[in-house]
């Protein structure tokens, strides 16, 4: 037992613990970062290790030292099952060290006063009149302290270790549903020649990558990155799948692996709010990663600054506490929220797809470069009515045209309805009109086992 007192206490070191103990750290908040790695090995993950440079400006954080990366992503491609057709997504990126870029980050945290309790397990919160005030952990030599705090920040990843334990709140579930995540696994390999470096491709398989995609991410003219990730819920091994790309490729035959893995990652519109009580959610714990490509880095630094924002607000203002943590909701929907549940829709629509209906999707251009990068971005939705329309007098299989027409519609529907993100007091009746929106369309669109 410990009679040391925190102002927050973050669980989880990784890119969006360590930027919000940065971010609260910086203002004078006494903050405790716990993670159940050693220090050392902080930051290390599986990961597509890609980050776009966007991010990093809109978290405000100095441009990433050079041996944090290892090389620059011009564009990223995504191409259809046979490798015929493409579409581009242009944005500038960085192809991560992830170990050395965490590393970078906690100390940044470190440097301004955060303090940090490595090879420790977060176990128990512990709840008094509705508000979580302790966490008991578990220590290297298994020794075990509690320790207090006004609030606590669930950075634990797709384990949400604080997120499973808090009361029935409306809009947080507790569990994530096996459809909603993608599976996946992946290899850092040696190559003779990496494959048009600077660019990073994305590939539609339904066959090789069942509900998701396979990748080739180049780090440099020699190393690569290429993983499979599959919905989770169809009994597929990522691991299988990834030996069958690469059996199918010449110039990765004579390849060498570095580094392999796997992981989990929720692939779904993020958590309806952020926040339950003086508890709050980032990254995978939060199921902040994009629904289409998982890209996770980014927008779990986005949640990162917003929930680490509205903390420091809440401890200067603590009569109006409620209202100024629900900032965090307000300003992650509009940063990347609401474009969140847009691509929701549109994951679901995607893995309902044959690799028929894919590859005749793209050759026929249903989706432009334009919108591809307006949808990624969040700036647009799709306008496919007249495109649709006069495909379908010649197309004999119009499912697809139909259905992708039909996607448009809900995703222009479920971003409006985020546009107008509510109040704490008329929350409930929110979820409850989006939840019928998504639950709808699943329910005529959605992948059936």
């Amino acid at each position: 037992m410990t009679d040391e007192k925190y102002d927050v206490i973050v669980v989880g070191a990784g890119t969006g613990g360590a930027l919000t103990a940065f971010s609260l750290a910086e203002k004078g908040v006494k903050v405790l970062l716990v993670d159940c790695k050693v220090e050392k090995l902080i930051g290390k993950k599986v990961c597509g290790d890609a980050l776009g440079l966007h991010h990093i400006k809109n978290v405000k954080l100095p441009y990433p030292p050079k041996d944090t990366f290892k090389g620059r992503i011009d564009f990223v491609k995504v191409y259809s099952p046979s490798s015929k057709y493409a579409v581009t997504v242009e944005g500038e990126g960085l192809a991560l060290d992830r170990h050395r870029f965490g590393q970078w980050l906690l100390g940044l945290a470190l440097d301004k006063g955060a303090e940090l309790m490595a090879d420790t397990r977060a176990t128990t919160l512990s709840y008094e009149r509705g508000r979580a005030t302790q966490l008991r952990m578990v220590c290297k030599g298994q020794s075990t302290q509690y320790i207090k705090a006004e609030y606590f920040v669930d950075a634990s990843g797709y384990d949400a270790v604080l997120r499973r334990q808090i009361p029935d709140t409306p809009g947080i579930q507790r569990d994530v549903s096996l459809e909603d995540v993608s599976v996946a696994y992946r290899e850092i390999r040696r190559v003779e020649q990496v494959e048009d470096i600077g660019i990073a491709k994305i590939f539609l398989d339904q066959e090789l990558a069942p509900g998701g995609y396979w990748w080739y991410f180049p780090q440099d003219e020699h190393t690569l990155n290429i993983g499979v990730g599959v919905q989770g819920g169809r009994n597929i091994n990522p691991k299988d799948k990834l030996k069958e790309v690469i059996r199918r490729r010449e110039d990765l035959q004579k390849s060498s692996i570095l580094e392999a893995g796997g992981g989990i990652v929720p692939t779904r519109r993020s958590l309806y709010s952020l926040v339950a009580k003086n508890v709050l959610f980032i990254g995978d714990a939060a199921c902040t990663a994009n629904p289409i490509h998982g890209g996770g880095i980014g927008p779990s630094m986005l949640s990162a600054r917003t929930c680490g924002g509205a903390i420091v607000k809440a401890l200067n203002d603590r009569e109006n506490e409620e209202e100024k943590l629900w900032e965090a909701n307000t300003e992650y929907t509009r940063l990347y929220g609401a474009k969140s549940a847009s691509l929701d829709i549109f994951r679901m629509f995607l893995q309902a797809l044959t690799n028929e209906e894919i590859e005749f999707g793209m050759m026929k251009q249903l989706i432009s470069d334009k919108d591809l990068a307006e949808i990624g971005y969040g700036t647009g939705s799709l306008t496919l009515k007249d495109k649709v329309l006069k495909l379908l007098k010649g197309f004999t299989k119009p499912g697809v045209l139909i259905n992708l027409s039909e996607t448009a519609k809900y995703m222009r529907t479920v971003k409006e309805e985020y546009d107008n993100y509510p109040h704490a007091k008329e929350f409930p009746e929110w979820v409850s009109k989006v939840e019928g929106i998504f639950k709808e369309y699943s329910r005529n669109y959605a992948f059936k086992k």
